[in-house]
């Protein structure tokens, strides 16, 4: 569309992602609008906070409205999971928490050396090398690395088309990452896909294959780290500046290293960099003994649109991996994968790679998944009806996102809701003023939480004042 044919549309008839979802802090940054945009109107750039956001040039836009039917923040876009899944497995069972659910497992990969070098339990990454060994797919899509010095970022979307590429990317990477090139590439091919993302790509994706026949055929499956968030790239940054390494001077990250941790659940960020004197030297920084796991669990640098999101099991997957976060598995350092399974086809492969001695898994309940991460859930299932009450008082459009909110007490929740809400915000705009690094996470969360404690007892004690006068 040139200039003149796009006086036609008003900005307040523009449909696209960037004037109705990014603009209002609800885009998660997947990419996948880019990808389906019919004119490439659409780039993925990174905001100031770090974040990817869709950047819409309105001379060449047609304002068809796809970015917006493929969004993650759409509601309006619904996929029907019973059909989705219907040729894998009809009887597939509805969990509030879970999702479709056909069977569960714990357990973790065979191989000593693979086990350890895995974010959990190593079973994910040999779900994919199965994958590729029987002939079920051609590449994956995952996270990988990429040049710092020269992208600006540690991590992006990478295309591997053997066993050796996803060992070099395998493990967790707590960083944003963008569908967007990936995508294209699979629009325009006929090789067979699997492709690993966290929940809203996951949502993103499906919604995308709705429209595109190509995605539909190319993308055989779809596996999904299960998420409780996800977090700005300035999060990395922020760690390692705190801890007296020039993010500029890092030559590899490992999120989830295993070397000397106490428990499996305080693993080491492990940073391989140049120090001033051109020396290579690794530091590891424990998820629980540095300001590692705080900075992430109170949701400093958290995307916006992670707040209302209630996805944590990736429930349009066909199979999602989880850490076992329970007494029972914490203290094996090695690391224990919980297996969410809604594919007859994924659970065939990991009976069989079970079978054949690559895995070990045993069946569990559905209850054990949920019990080993019901902080998350709570997060993610019930503390979320709070916040989108809040949004409906002062935005009436708001969307529902299908949350049951109206019965809500306005308190309920509200003490943590407004907690994590200040944490997200202010750690990003403190950070880029260039204050949050001299304060440190125990003096900034200090600084947040206290005002919010003594509000929230005095609106309890007069509160209890009127209970007592009725």
């Amino acid at each position: 569309m040139n200039k003149r044919s796009q006086r036609t549309f008003p900005k307040s008839q523009w449909i696209d992602v960037e004037t109705r979802v990014a603009k209002k802090d609800r885009c998660c940054g997947c990419g996948v609008c880019a990808a389906m945009c019919p004119t490439g109107a659409i780039r993925m750039k990174f905001n100031a906070n770090k974040e990817y956001r869709p950047f819409v040039d309105h001379d060449i836009c047609i304002n068809c409205g796809l970015c917006l039917c493929v969004c993650p923040d759409n509601t309006k876009t619904s996929i029907k999971v019973n059909k989705l899944f219907m040729e894998t497995h009809p009887d597939l069972e509805k969990d509030k928490f879970l999702g479709p659910t056909l069977c569960c497992y714990v357990g973790y990969v065979s191989n000593e050396q693979d086990r350890l070098a895995s974010a959990s339990g190593g079973v994910l990454t040999a779900v994919l090398e199965e994958l590729f060994e029987s002939d079920e797919i051609d590449a994956v899509v995952l996270a990988g690395e990429s040049n710092y010095r020269s992208t600006g970022r540690f991590f992006e979307a990478k295309l591997v088309t053997n066993i050796e590429g996803i060992r070099a990317n395998r493990g967790s990477k707590y960083y944003p990452i963008a569908y967007s090139e990936v995508l294209k590439i699979i629009k325009s091919d006929d090789r067979r896909y699997a492709v690993v993302g966290i929940p809203c790509v996951t949502i993103a994706i499906r919604k995308a294959q709705l429209y595109n026949s190509h995605l539909r055929r190319n993308i055989r499956y779809i596996l999904t780290p299960v998420c409780g968030h996800n977090v700005s790239a300035l999060y990395t940054e922020y760690i390692l500046r705190t801890n007296g390494i020039d993010p500029a001077s890092v030559i590899r990250l490992t999120y989830r290293d295993k070397e000397g941790i106490p428990v499996a659940n305080d693993y080491n960020l492990a940073v391989e960099y140049m120090n001033a004197r051109g020396e290579i030297k690794i530091k590891r920084l424990g998820f629980h003994r540095s300001n590692v796991g705080k900075t992430w669990y109170t949701y400093m640098f958290g995307i916006n649109k992670c707040l209302y999101c209630a996805d944590f099991a990736g429930e349009l997957s066909d199979a999602s991996f989880a850490d076992a976060w329970l007494d029972k598995y914490v203290k094996d350092v090695r690391g224990t994968s919980l297996i969410v399974v809604r594919n007859a086809k994924i659970n065939g492969i990991l009976q069989r790679m079970a079978k054949g001695g690559k895995v070990r898994l045993s069946p569990v309940s559905k209850d054990v998944v949920i019990a080993a991460h019901k902080k998350r859930f709570y997060q993610k299932k019930e503390l979320i009806k709070g916040r989108i009450r809040w949004q409906k008082m002062f935005h009436k459009d708001f969307p529902d996102y299908g949350i049951r909110w109206s019965n809500v007490r306005l308190w309920q929740g509200l003490p943590e809701n407004l907690q994590i809400w200040l944490h997200l915000h202010l750690s990003k705009w403190l950070y880029r003023h260039g204050v949050l690094v001299k304060l440190g996470t125990d003096r900034f969360l200090n600084l947040v939480d206290t005002p919010v404690r003594l509000a929230v007892s005095a609106i309890t004690f007069i509160r209890g004042l009127f209970k007592c006068k009725r």
